[in-house]
């Protein structure tokens, strides 16, 4: 193991367009929580491979007797996953939900808050909530995982909006986009442009990351852009009194 950490210190790779990256992250372990052990190959600027240990995911998502999940993902050829713990099943394709009606949908959220919410949302995600007629208590889980959740069907929307400024890194949502997007689902900022991992360690994103299937993505960009307007005329309206 103190050979492996020894060869890690030597990575002093800045990512970018040219060459491979191996993009590595490993979630800081909190008793009881979700984290993941996530991997990820960059090959000209474009991820081509993802593989992601969720060592306290349930095998199940409607049962937690056994956990530990392997997911991965080639570029083309879909995303799967496996038991942890090395049995002889075969890896199984995971496909995100095919949910259409976003009242039926459920957000997956961290369990911690490591980052300021962007106050364009009205200040927290409860307003989207409202507009899509989300009804469902959300998911709550801690690091990347929530994108391996995503994946296999677990819930349908993931959202992560910063304050300006901020800058997101590249390895805690590398493996997890190629894994969601090989899985049938979408990754992209407010814009819905995609996120680009060809600019070295960080994504340059317009309000940070949406993460949904294809099925309610156009809803969910367009709940947030009316959001985002209605933040921004009281904040006018605010400027003017």
């Amino acid at each position: 193991m103190e050979d492996v950490r020894k060869a890690i210190d030597h990575g002093r790779s800045q990512g970018g367009s040219d060459g491979r990256h191996w993009i590595l992250d490993q979630s800081m372990v909190l008793k009881g929580e979700h984290y993941a052990v996530a991997l990820s190959l960059l090959v000209e600027g474009k991820l081509v491979l993802g593989v992601m240990a969720c060592p306290n995911l349930a095998n199940n998502k409607s049962s937690s007797d056994k956990t530990g999940c392997l997911f991965f993902a080639t570029a083309g050829k879909g995303a799967y996953v496996q038991s942890l713990d090395g049995d002889s099943h075969s890896p199984e394709k995971v496909q995100v939900s095919n949910i259409e009606n976003p009242e039926e949908a459920t957000f997956v959220e961290s369990s911690q808050q490591p980052i300021p919410i962007h106050s364009s949302i009205a200040n927290n995600i409860f307003c989207l909530y409202l507009k899509l007629g989300i009804k469902a208590l959300p998911l709550r889980i801690h690091s990347q995982v929530k994108y391996a959740a995503l994946a296999r069907g677990d819930a349908e929307i993931y959202l992560r909006f910063t304050l300006p400024g901020y800058r997101e890194s590249i390895w805690n949502h590398a493996a997890g986009a190629i894994i969601t997007t090989e899985a049938g689902g979408v990754v992209c900022d407010a814009d819905g442009n995609p996120p680009d991992f060809s600019r070295g360690e960080h994504l340059y994103l317009k309000r940070g990351i949406v993460v949904s299937t294809k099925k309610l993505m156009p809803r969910l960009l367009e709940a947030i852009k009316e959001s985002m307007k209605e933040e921004m005329h009281i904040s006018e309206t605010q400027l003017t009194l």
